[in-house]
């Protein structure tokens, strides 16, 4: 399930160290599964249909897009994302407009789709580490307050190219 042989020694670090670590998985059954178990018991994921957002996930691991936070076995934050362009990405945001995957060589921006995690600090490393394997790229957020009475919060950061020792696989 683990991308590479580091990770599963960073896993078996963090375990001893209390500290949840940040990786990429496969686009495994095993992974699906552990994202999936995560994200149905995560607010608002909890409220939304199996089918347009399952094949989501899938397609976040098998491009790996994506970054999941680990604590032991157990999922404790996730963060998906499209490789799109600025203006799509721009037009998500302005309009709501349709939020549409582009190859990645054609790519000038990334849009995070699915942002999870309880504990604020794991969800700063999630984003941190998104941003981080897209270099050069716009970065798209968009936060939707499902049912909470608060208007949706839009925003977007030009990415420089950051130090790849700031994406954890320990």
């Amino acid at each position: 399930m683990l991308e590479n042989e580091l990770e599963v020694g960073a896993a078996s670090q963090a375990r001893k160290s209390g500290r949840p670590v940040i990786l990429k998985l496969h686009g495994s059954f095993e992974a699906f599964g552990v994202v999936f178990d995560y994200l149905s018991k995560t607010d608002p994921f909890t409220r939304f249909q199996v089918g347009h957002f399952s094949s989501v996930i899938r397609q976040q691991l098998k491009t790996g897009h994506h970054l999941v936070a680990m604590d032991g076995p157990t999922a404790v934050g996730y963060v998906g994302w499209i490789l799109t362009t600025k203006e799509i990405g721009d037009n998500w945001q302005k309009t709501d407009g349709k939020l549409t995957p582009v190859a990645e060589g054609k790519a000038d921006s990334a849009a995070l789709t699915v942002v999870a995690s309880r504990d604020r600090s794991i969800l700063l490393r999630l984003i941190r580490g998104a941003r981080t394997l897209n270099p050069g790229k716009r970065v798209y957020f968009k936060r939707e307050y499902d049912g909470e009475g608060r208007s949706t919060r839009k925003s977007s950061v030009a990415n420089a190219a950051l130090k790849p020792s700031l994406v954890e696989s320990t």
